[in-house]
Parts: structure tokens; C-alpha cells; sequence
């Protein structure tokens, strides 16, 4: 699989772990896209444990014009969701690059009318909506306008940050020298798109959804599974501090941004059974100052993180006690 001496236009990566319950759903999609050429599919495994490498075989195999468009890289160890997509954009050999999740799946037209917009418009970053699935409804989620927002104002969430919805034109990532950063494994989509949102202006966002994102139900999320979430959200601070320590400008020009991002990032800290009001008003205390202005939080929110941080602590962790 996978030596092809065609153009090849699109580098489709797709980490996989122990996906096996949904990969095949995911492989058959792509292998239906009506982009017959210039694509290729790089599947990245991280050391599964299930069958989710015989079932990606099994399924390609029914599709023998996608044979030579297929590479599967294997990982002898277990080494995260970010070194996954990092390997697979190194890999990749696309004039542009997108991430497909092996629990999801796209519609059959979604690359070749990516592709066509991106020719059309010149575009680096070419942004779609997706369908939202729950398992009960699927729901569209899309952009307010079509102006992609300014780093400033642009919100830490799936429509914005997730590199599956956006086809990225390789160089821009290459000649900035962006990669994932390391052991960020929650957020680490963010981490490459805001660097990329610097780095370019040159997005267009196209008001069609084709991906359909499969969302764990976020009240079934576990205290050890939050727990993890919130110290990958922690040291991707500590990676975002560290590439803009270099960049005197841009951490000036992008302070709304940076203090929100610190501010977002210590959230979980006030959720679930282990909530620590002491250890949130002390993390990064001077974002908290800033919180009426993060638009990006629902107002309601705002006001009780105002209160969380004025309010004599005795109260505010009677009042939490209470929720």
C-alpha cells in the first residue's frame, strides 16, 4: 500500500486507537470520496489494543483503486494523540493536509469541494461547519459569519480549533516551523491552529458541513478522566508560554488572547467532586481581573467566575457546596 506516483493533492490523517467499535464506519467514508486522485490516506496507530488495524485492512481491501493511496504507520508504544498527528503530517506528502478522528465520519463530496474552494480562493485554511453527533440527534454547528475571527477573538472550541474541519495548505505549517507540542494530547488541535491563525490570513470559511463529530457525552466523563484533561490543558499554557517567549510582539498583540486561554484552561479546576477554589483564584490570578471581557464565556458564567474570585473564600465554597 501507499507508493503512488501520482500529484498528490490531500493528505488525509487519521490517528487511531483502540477505535475498532467505529473505524470502519470512518474508513469506509473516506475510501467513498469522490476525489479519485491526488489524495492519499495516512492512518497513524498508536499501539491499539483492540482490532482496529485488521478491521482498517480488512476494509480498504474492498476497495482495491484505494490500495495505493493508503499508508498505515504503526506505533510500537503508546505515545498520545499528538505524536500520532505529528507523525502522520510528517509523513504526509499533500500540497495540503486535514486530521479525520477514526470514531468519525465525512461525507463522500468533503475533500474534493474543499479542495475546489481552496483552488478557487487561494486560501491556506479552507473551514467548514460539522454535524454535531450525540447518539440521539445530530445537530449543525455552525459559523456565525464567514469571516474566520481574529486570534483575539476567536473561542477554544471544536468549530474553530478542530484540524478536522479544516484543509490547511502544508507549506504555511512547514515554513513557520509549526508542530504539535509535545505531551498535549487535549487541546492539541488548538496549539496548531492559533500558531496557524498568526501565521496566515489567508481563511476562508465555506458554510457547508460535511464532518460528522461523534461526542462523548460530557456528564459521563470520569474525575481521573478530568483530571487529565485539566493537566493537559495546564502544560499547554506552560508550550504556549514557551513559544511566545521568544516573540516580544506577538505576545503584546495577543495578550486578550493568552489570558484567556490561561483562564479557560483552569475551568476544571471549579468542576466535579475535586473543585479547589484556593488553587483556581491562585493560578494565574491575573486573568481573572479580565473575565467580563471574555466574550467567548456565556455571561451567566462570567458573573459567578466574578464572584468566585471577589467574594470572601468561606462564602464562595458555601455557595459551590450548593451546586
Amino acid at each position: 500500500m501507499g507508493n503512488s506516483g501520482e500529484n498528490i493533492r490531500i493528505s488525509v490523517v487519521v490517528p487511531v486507537y483502540n477505535a475498532g467499535r467505529y473505524v470502519v464506519e470512518c474508513v469506509r467514508s473516506l475510501m467513498r470520496q469522490t476525489l479519485s486522485k491526488g489524495i492519499e490516506y495516512i492512518f497513524v496507530d498508536d499501539c491499539s489494543t483492540d482490532e482496529s488495524l485488521r478491521l482498517i485492512r480488512e476494509t480498504v481491501v474492498a476497495y482495491p483503486h484505494r490500495k495505493h493511496q493508503v499508508r498505515i504507520l504503526e506505533s510500537s508504544v503508546n505515545e498520545g494523540s499528538a505524536k500520532a498527528r505529528q507523525r502522520g503530517m510528517d509523513a504526509a506528502r499533500g500540497e495540503f493536509v486535514i486530521h479525520c478522528d477514526a470514531d468519525d465520519w465525512v461525507e463522500p463530496e468533503m475533500y474534493g469541494n474543499m479542495l475546489g474552494v481552496a483552488d478557487t480562493t487561494g486560501a491556506d485554511i479552507v473551514c467548514t461547519p460539522y454535524f454535531l453527533e450525540t447518539g440521539k440527534k445530530t445537530k449543525v454547528v455552525a459559523f456565525p459569519t464567514l469571516d474566520f475571527p481574529l486570534l483575539n477573538d476567536m473561542p477554544i472550541d471544536t468549530l474553530h480549533c478542530s484540524l478536522c474541519m479544516k484543509l490547511i495548505r502544508r507549506s504555511v505549517v512547514e515554513d513557520a516551523g509549526i508542530r504539535f507540542f509535545e505531551g498535549v494530547n487535549c487541546w492539541e488541535d488548538a496549539g496548531l491552529i492559533f500558531r496557524l491563525v498568526i501565521s496566515t490570513r489567508r481563511i476562508v470559511v465555506y458554510n457547508k458541513p460535511f464532518y460528522h463529530y461523534r461526542k462523548e457525552d460530557a456528564t459521563s466523563l470520569t474525575t481521573a478522566r478530568m483530571d487529565r484533561v485539566l493537566a493537559d490543558h495546564l502544560l499547554f499554557v506552560e508550550k504556549m508560554d514557551e513559544w511566545f517567549e521568544t516573540r516580544t510582539e506577538e505576545r503584546k498583540l495577543y495578550a486578550p488572547f493568552i489570558d484567556f486561554v490561561k483562564f479557560t484552561a483552569k475551568i476544571k479546576m471549579m468542576r466535579g467532586r475535586r473543585r479547589d477554589v484556593e488553587r483556581w483564584r491562585s493560578t494565574w490570578p491575573e486573568t481573572n481581573r479580565h473575565v467580563m471581557s471574555y466574550r467567548n464565556i456565556p455571561f451567566f458564567y462570567r458573573v459567578c467566575f466574578l464572584f468566585a474570585d471577589r467574594l470572601p473564600l468561606w462564602l464562595v465554597k458555601a455557595l459551590a457546596s450548593v451546586f
